[in-house]
């Protein structure tokens, strides 16, 4: 029997991970370090994800058999006593680490919140592991450790090569104590989360969808204002001040559940993953997926930027956090997935048409009383 000390369960990568894992192993205990919510206990919360979860993976009827598999122990990573948490009896028998737990806060860090939870954090479970003996110590970091590089990104040997938010330079101090704790580790890098392949369904939207749904209110005020249907074509002349890029790093949930769990199968050896996949999409395909879904023209990208509009001020002020993640330069390499998974598991391009699946979900999903983005999305 396999006894686990997971933090993060709660979210996108954590669920998905706990419920990939327990389809497949009958022989594991998880114990799941969980913050209370505003109206929710700690194993309220975590009932609620692992159903929902269930429920998207259309398999509902595993939830209360997953359930009996999780122990939940309420509390933060950032606050708690490693001796004393160590001790408790519900970790007894614990033999492997799993730490997910982020603040992933693309924005300014004021409060030093992000820093707290993803730095300090990661100290305290790794002062925890120690503690415990554990055999392995597998940590979910972000392939964005690569912050402003340029050119290829290699799993083995992260650069320091300075750092677009307070996030991507928390996560990648964060890497650097598990490199140095002196625990078999294994470090999983995902970049974009998006919904999955087959058909874009995704738990919670977040990151990317940021953009999709400010396009959605941008529309629908301009038609307002000009008295146009907003299930009719319309121009927004609007310009994103971004460098194009054809190396957009989206990666499925569902790739990332499959993945991480058959890495995680396999012997725990100092190694990083890039969770990526290998078949980017470029800004251009972005745009044009976009504007064919919400049916709008005169929508531009490009890094020359006009004196800009209300409406561009408005998209910097909202987006701005996430306007560098599509001009990146960065490829990310791929040898150690291709090397444990297999090439097999990389055979996922996403290009434009899996692209317009996403975002029709997405709106589709998300906002299932808008009856004008309802009516685009059946088309």
């Amino acid at each position: 029997m396999a006894k686990i000390f997971l933090t993060g369960i709660t979210g996108l990568v954590g669920s998905s991970f706990v419920t990939g894992l327990l389809k497949q192993r009958d022989d594991v205990e998880i114990v799941a370090l969980t913050r209370a919510g505003a109206a929710r206990t700690a194993a309220e919360r975590v009932e609620d994800v692992i159903r929902e979860q269930c429920a998207l993976e259309e398999c509902p009827e595993l939830a209360d058999k997953f359930l009996k598999s999780i122990e939940v122990i309420e509390g933060d990573v950032t606050d708690l006593v490693p001796e004393k948490f160590a001790a408790l009896p519900e970790l007894t028998g614990v033999d492997t680490v799993f730490h997910c737990a982020a603040d992933v806060n693309l924005g300014k860090d004021p409060a030093g919140k992000t820093y707290r939870i993803n730095y300090h954090g990661t100290e305290n479970v790794i002062a925890v592991a120690k503690l415990l003996k554990v055999k392995a110590l597998h940590y979910v970091c972000t392939a964005y450790i690569a912050g402003r590089l340029k050119g290829r990104a290699i799993e083995d040997r992260p650069i320091n090569s300075g750092f677009h938010n307070p996030y991507e330079q928390s996560k990648y101090e964060a890497e650097m104590l598990v490199r140095k704790a002196g625990i078999p580790f294994s470090i999983y890098r995902p970049s974009i989360i998006i919904g999955r392949r087959k058909d874009g369904k995704i738990r919670r939207a977040l990151a990317f969808y940021r953009i999709l749904e400010f396009m959605a209110k941008l529309k629908k005020h301009t038609c307002s204002k000009t008295n146009q249907d907003p299930t009719g074509w319309v121009a927004l002349n609007l310009h994103f001040s971004a460098a194009n890029s054809n190396h957009i790093y989206f990666v499925p949930i569902d790739y990332i559940q499959e993945s991480i769990v058959r890495l995680f199968h396999s012997p725990v050896c100092g190694k990083a993953f890039h969770i990526t996949g290998d078949s980017p999409v470029s800004t251009l395909q972005i745009l044009e997926a976009m504007c064919r879904v919400l049916k709008l023209r005169n929508v531009s990208v490009g890094a020359d930027n006009h004196d800009p509009t209300r409406d561009e001020k408005l998209l910097t002020r909202f987006l701005g956090d996430l306007l560098p993640y599509f001009s990146t330069d960065i490829i990310f390499d791929q040898r150690n997935v291709r090397e444990v998974a297999g090439d097999e598991i990389l055979d996922w391009p996403i290009g434009l048409e899996g692209l317009v699946t996403m975002m029709r979900t997405y709106y589709r999903d998300f906002f299932p009383n808008v009856e004008w983005l309802q009516q685009l999305v059946v088309e």
